[in-house]
């Protein structure tokens, strides 16, 4: 019995893992065009969604039916999240080549950039757990800000160490960003359940 038990925590393992590699490489393919980064990441978090609440580790159609969904049901509203975030890049490499005033330019829109990435964390577990107009969608990842920033907190060291390590061996990246978002979307989900289960 105790066997049995284990080899299925076994497969269970392996095709956790297995989902992880799919799940990275198909994002990744999907982020080469550009300004579909919104719809992959959307769909990246919706299919880590997917296996912490129900379990279901299937990946391909999945991640193809959500990125659809993404490009239907979220797509101005997309279009406006890609603008500023290809807008902040493009003002960190406009900065770079500035003679003076830099210190204070490149301190301001880090902060600012800090800002759009902190709500993206919350943002997009939210868009893909929860039926929400955008506009409500926005306040409760601002209210997340406060209230669960331990959680932001943990994502970020997460995303440090990814890079550390895959500055060391760029295998990592076969699993290690879809693995962060895993983790991320869980424990989120869990405490904005919980809280709304309580209210």
């Amino acid at each position: 019995m105790n066997l049995k038990h284990e080899q299925n925590k076994l497969f269970q393992l392996l095709e956790f893992t297995t989902g992880l590699v799919q799940l990275n490489f198909i994002f990744f393919i999907t982020l080469l065009p550009v300004i579909t980064i919104f719809p992959a990441l959307y769909a990246l978090t919706a299919v880590t969604r997917q296996w912490s609440v129900h379990q279901d580790y299937s990946v391909f159609r999945a991640y193809i039916r959500f990125f659809k969904e993404a490009m239907q049901s979220h797509f101005k509203f997309g279009i406006l999240w890609t603008f500023i975030l290809l807008f902040l890049l493009f003002d960190f490499l406009i900065i770079r080549h500035l003679e003076t005033g830099q210190t204070f330019l490149f301190t301001s829109l880090s902060i600012v950039s800090l800002f759009f990435l902190a709500i993206s964390v919350f943002l997009f577990p939210i868009l893909s757990h929860y039926d929400l107009k955008k506009r409500d969608a926005l306040k409760l990842a601002l209210f997340s800000l406060v209230r669960y920033g331990y959680i932001l907190l943990f994502s970020f060291l997460l995303l440090a160490t990814l890079s550390v390590l895959t500055y060391q061996s760029p295998l990592y990246l076969l699993f290690g960003f879809s693995f962060v978002i895993f983790l991320t979307t869980k424990l989120y989900l869990h405490q904005l359940d919980r809280v709304m289960l309580e209210s």
